[in-house]
């Protein structure tokens, strides 16, 4: 028997209000989503605002949102991140910072722990939500982002922490975010305690230009959001140089549709993973660019040196290293370890001299005082930057000086030393290897800017290392802080990463040990073979430091026989 109009009218009108009870429901939970962010912040001309602003950025696709969440909410995240959570200090090549763990995990908590972070996980939740992960599709235009997949920890960066260039592109990363609490809520950060966010724009894909085009201080509820493009969205964070008053933030990343997920894509994180793999791999070492010398040393050149030669090295060298019998010390050390370092090479009139006009130049550029110097600074005359700073920054003394300068003339005699065959003999005699070829240039590692990261030796056999470190020291108080190693500069080998395939841990696991620390010194010759697949780099120089990293650094090419020779 079919139903009666009036008992289909009286189903439909049920089924009205079931309807508009559910939407009731679901406007509810949107607004009370919405109450979790600053007011306004979803209102249309709010969304266009911002939507155009990431449209004409450069020098990709970014957004600054100067208040993003309800502020009695993160006053309340606040309180808790520093009465509830701890943090472990983490450390490699590319940064210094202290962090949490993931924020995703808080789902495993029980209800006691998961009662005490309360604010904190109203707040995850509420990033991650529906209505702001639309927002966040339609103010960037970067199309559908998961439902499900969460990645945000909190990080608070207190004096000398730092984060060196790097493109975030690590698997189905789309969106990369930023929400600033530095400081106490009331305090205005200024500026000159750093730690802003840098933006630099490319010379060409996977090569940043050396300086940044954009620099975003962090403030109280900011949030500053931007696309993660393979090979383009190159940026850092600037060293926080201020004393107690750290840079609390979450940061945080959206990612593509997982698979089963609406917009999913096969192949996003393969090709995402790669050019990350490509990113912090950085430069290796090859057979390549070293000048050969024009004659062969034989096994008797390891016997002793001439007295033309011992003559030619008096003249900068400091005499102690050219007495044969303390020669043989070193060299039984050497053979032993692998390594030595050997503390004031240079005689005292030619130290004196390049003391001298090293500080000099320092507090020129004001790079004797715990300040950040603005970038750019150094650059002039013979020395010039040294990049991409996806794996290195610093200032290289030109091939061809042509300045009067004093440091100029100063480091380009220093590596034409290196560069001789009297100093090429005294390296054989005294670690028994063979120098058939070289390679090196004189730098100046700045405070606030300069680093290599870590490049690894592929090229089949050991190289020697020769690295004459003249870092700026004007006191005992300068001496116990580059010893220290806490404000940077120092040297360190590490066994490179065995087959790791995972993008996410690639260079971010700093659990390994170091196989050798150097700490930056003053008129100290290092003398390492590097064996295969070790690893080396120069951590940045911290703003704080007592002034900048002058060395020359060379590397020897060696007999392919050489490793028999330890």
């Amino acid at each position: 028997m079919s139903p009666s109009t009036a008992e289909i009218r009286a189903i439909s009108n049920k089924e009205d209000r079931t309807n508009v009870k559910r939407m009731k429901k679901e406007e509810d939970i949107r607004q009370s989503v919405k109450d979790k962010f600053y007011p306004g912040l979803f209102d249309q001309a709010s969304r266009e605002t911002v939507r155009q602003s990431v449209q004409d950025s450069k020098p990709y696709p970014h957004c600054k949102i100067s208040k993003l969440i309800n502020d009695d909410l993160l006053r309340r995240v606040h309180k808790e991140i520093y009465s509830k959570l701890n943090f472990t200090t983490k450390e490699t090549d590319i940064y210094k910072v202290n962090q949490t763990g993931d924020l995703a995990n808080m789902d495993g908590l029980d209800d006691q722990e998961r009662g005490e972070l309360a604010s904190l996980f109203e707040l995850r939740n509420a990033i991650y939500s529906k209505e702001f992960r639309e927002y966040v599709q339609y103010v960037t235009g970067c199309g559908p982002l998961s439902p499900t997949k969460m990645d945000m920890s909190v990080n608070t960066y207190t004096e000398g922490c730092h984060l060196l260039n790097h493109d975030d592109v690590i698997g189905t990363r789309r969106i990369s975010f930023i929400l600033y609490m530095p400081g106490e809520p009331d305090d205005h950060w200024d500026p000159s305690f750093g730690g802003a966010l840098e933006l630099y724009p490319v010379v060409e894909r996977d090569t940043p230009a050396n300086e940044p085009t954009v620099s975003v201080p962090p403030q109280w509820n900011q949030f500053s959001m931007f696309t993660v493009l393979p090979g383009y969205s190159f940026h850092s964070v600037e060293e926080v140089v201020v004393e107690g008053k750290p840079r609390l933030s979450i940061q945080g990343w959206f990612h593509f549709p997982q698979e089963g997920e609406i917009g999913y894509k096969k192949d996003a994180e393969k090709s995402e993973s790669l050019s990350t793999l490509q990113q912090l791999e950085a430069a290796v070492d090859v057979k390549e660019n070293f000048e050969q010398y024009k004659t062969d040393l034989t096994e008797e050149a390891t016997l002793g040196l001439t007295e033309e030669e011992l003559t030619e090295l008096a003249t900068w060298m400091n005499p102690v290293y050219l007495n044969t019998e303390f020669i043989g010390q070193i060299t039984d050390k050497f053979l032993d370890e692998s390594a030595v370092q050997l503390k004031e090479i240079l005689n005292q009139e030619l130290f004196d001299k390049i003391k001298t006009a090293t500080f000099k130049c320092d507090e020129m550029d004001n790079f004797t005082k715990a300040v950040m110097p603005p970038h750019g600074t150094g650059v002039r005359g013979d020395w010039a930057v040294q990049g991409s700073p996806v794996s290195q920054r610093f200032l290289k003394l030109t091939d061809n000086v042509k300045s009067d300068e004093e440091t100029s003339v100063l480091f380009e005699q220093l590596r034409s030393y290196f560069q001789s065959e009297a100093f090429r003999h005294w390296l054989a005699v005294l670690t028994q290897l063979l120098p058939t070829g070289y390679r090196g240039m004189a730098r100046r590692f700045r405070p606030g800017h300069d680093f290599t990261l870590a490049t690894t030796n592929l090229r089949g056999q050991p190289v020697l290392d020769a690295t004459l470190c003249l870092a700026t020291t004007p006191n005992a108080e300068a001496a116990e802080k580059w010893e220290s190693c806490e404000y940077g500069g120092y040297e360190c080998y590490m066994a490179a990463h065995e087959g790791d395939d995972d993008p996410a841990t690639y260079r971010f696991n700093d659990d390994d040990g170091a196989l050798l620390t150097m700490a930056a010194g003053t008129n100290e010759l290092s003398l390492v073979l590097r064996d295969e697949n070790v690893m080396r780099f120069v951590k940045y120089v911290s703003a704080r430091s007592p002034g900048a990293r002058w060395d020359v650094a060379f590397e020897y090419d060696l007999e392919e026989e050489a490793e028999k020779q330890e």
